[in-house]
C-alpha cells in the first residue's frame, strides 16, 4: 500500500508540473489551461525509439491548488499538494490485443537535473534507499483491473470512454505527500525531473510515454 501511495503521488506530480509559492498575486497572474498547462505523450522521433505498438497521443491536463484556482509560478505549471490535476484530453493508440491483467508491468526512468545517475532507470532503482519495487510496478494492480481490461484491447481509448464505462473522474486530487519509514517522498525527489514511464507485457515493451513534453524538465518540491 505505501508503494501504491508513494507512486500514485509521484506520477501525478510528475504530470503536473511545478511547485511554488500559493500567493493570491501569483493566482492572478496564472491564465488557466494556458500558464497551468501540462501535456505528456509518446515520443514522436522514429530515429529515438522503436515502433511500438501502443502509444499516448495528446495527453494533456491542468493544475490547481487545494481551493481549486489556477496553479502556476512564473507562467510555468505549480503542483500544490494538496491540490488538483484536472485531466483535459488525450488518446492511448492499442494497435492490437493484449493481456495487461495477466502479465502487464510498468517501468520508470526519473531524471534528476541535480542528479548524476538517475533515480530510476528503466525500472530499476540506482539509489540504496529506493528499492527497484518503486521503479517497476503492476501495472493493473496501480491503475485498476478494470481500466486494464478496457485498455488492453485493440483500438482508440479515450478519457470520455473511461468516463462511460467506468464512471471515471478527470479531476484528481492530489494528496499531501506520503512519507516512508519518516522519509517524505519529497525527500527524493525535490528539485527538477524529467519522467519516462514504459509498459512492457511477456517481456516486450509495447509503449512509452515521455512527462513533460512541453518542458525540458518538471520542478517538484514543497516550500
Amino acid at each position: 500500500m505505501s508503494r501504491f501511495i508513494l507512486w500514485s503521488s509521484l506520477l501525478i506530480i510528475a504530470f503536473s508540473g511545478v511547485f511554488s509559492s500559493n500567493s493570491e498575486e501569483e493566482n492572478e497572474k496564472c491564465e488557466d489551461r494556458v500558464h497551468n498547462f501540462i501535456t505528456a505523450q509518446s515520443p514522436r522521433d522514429k530515429r529515438e525509439i522503436a515502433d511500438y505498438p501502443a502509444k499516448i497521443t495528446k495527453l494533456t491536463g491542468s493544475v490547481y491548488d487545494a481551493d481549486a484556482k489556477p496553479a502556476c509560478h512564473q507562467k510555468r505549471p505549480s503542483v500544490f499538494l494538496p491540490g488538483y490535476l484536472k485531466l483535459i484530453d488525450g488518446q492511448l493508440h492499442v494497435n492490437q490485443d493484449f493481456d495487461l491483467v495477466k502479465d502487464g508491468y510498468m517501468r520508470l526512468t526519473v531524471s534528476g537535473a541535480d542528479f548524476d545517475d538517475p533515480p530510476c532507470k528503466n525500472g530499476t532503482s540506482t539509489l540504496f534507499a529506493l528499492p527497484d519495487d518503486y521503479c517497476r510496478l503492476n501495472l493493473c494492480n496501480f491503475i485498476g483491473v478494470e481500466m486494464c481490461k478496457i485498455l488492453q484491447t485493440k483500438g482508440v481509448h479515450t478519457l470520455d470512454e473511461l468516463e462511460t464505462k467506468l464512471g471515471f473522474n478527470r479531476t484528481l486530487k492530489l494528496p499531501e505527500p506520503p512519507s516512508i519509514l519518516g522519509i517524505s517522498l519529497l525527500d527524493f525527489f525535490s528539485g527538477e525531473f524529467k519522467f519516462g514511464f514504459a509498459i512492457e507485457t511477456e517481456g516486450r515493451t509495447i509503449l512509452e510515454v515521455i512527462v513533460p513534453t512541453n518542458d525540458k524538465y518538471l520542478q517538484i518540491g514543497v516550500e
